[in-house]
């Protein structure tokens, strides 16, 4: 894992979500209730991009079709069967804030 730096923390409003594309990879950064959560922005059942959808705490609602993740933890909470499976858990990236750059363990 690398730290890299993916976001300004003022540039992520308390119980607010954005999503940042690092070296390819499209990053979802939520604060909720002052907590940094990092996870990969990407739904495993149709690719559809998080950080468009809904924040209810620490979990993220797909604008798609809806399937639900824990973005503490990357935990598939709900979503969709498809002809290939269901969708999946999402990887989790460590962030850390030092002053007002907001920074993730990236692999």
């Amino acid at each position: 894992m690398v730290k890299t730096k993916v976001a300004k923390a003022s540039e992520v409003g308390l119980n607010k979500m954005i999503g940042v594309q690092i070296n390819g990879k499209y990053v979802l950064i939520a604060n909720v209730n002052g907590k940094y959560c990092g996870m990969e922005g990407i739904c495993s059942h149709m690719g559809g991009h998080l950080w468009e959808g809904k924040l209810m705490e620490f979990v993220v609602k797909c604008p798609r079709h809806g399937s639900e993740y824990d973005v503490r933890t990357g935990k598939l909470l709900k979503g969709p069967w498809v002809p290939f499976g269901k969708a999946h858990d999402l990887p989790v990236y460590i962030m850390t804030v030092e002053g007002d750059e907001l920074f993730a363990d990236l692999p």
